[in-house]
């Protein structure tokens, strides 16, 4: 069950590059931006509404997860692929 203080393992948007491991911080509003080749992109700090994106969609997803890597860097579900860490689970 994902909720805040779930530890899991993060891999990049592809699911390719690992990331590394991190903690649940809890459930935020993101905006995503539409291209015009159908994919999805965010900025790094994808709860801040960006600017300057002329013509093109942004969309608000509501409750999308952030996480804090150990390492410090922040984040977000509609950014990445994660998995809850197996030796945590209850």
């Amino acid at each position: 069950m994902c909720r805040a203080g779930l530890r899991v393992e993060v891999f990049d948007g592809s699911g390719k590059e690992r990331l590394g491991l991190g903690t649940m911080m809890g459930f935020v509003d993101v905006y995503i931006i539409r291209g015009e080749d159908g994919h999805l992109y965010s900025s790094d700090d994808a709860e801040k509404k960006p600017k300057g994106f002329p013509g093109k969609i942004i969309d608000k997803i509501k409750g999308n997860p952030k996480i804090q890597l150990d390492d410090g860097r922040i984040v977000y579900g509609c950014q990445t692929w994660w998995k809850e860490i197996e030796e945590e689970k209850k």
